[in-house]
């Protein structure tokens, strides 16, 4: 399975809106909180995407304490 990297909020609603999500996979790299994150998986079956994943960020302060 294809999986599409979304860099921005604005790539995933442009893709999406023109149809080039349907039947992928899509992993979003730019920062969401939860309410985003909710606000995005509803469109998961209007857009036809298999699967939405996101990265999550690391806090470098707490990683190195």
């Amino acid at each position: 399975m294809k999986t599409v990297i979304c860099n921005s909020i604005q790539s995933f609603w442009d893709m999406a809106d023109n149809n080039f999500l349907e039947g992928l996979d899509v992993h979003c790299v730019f920062p969401v909180n939860e309410g985003l994150k909710a606000f995005i998986l509803n469109y998961q079956e209007r857009y036809k995407i298999n699967s939405i994943s996101f990265s999550s960020a690391v806090d470098i302060k707490k990683v190195v304490a």
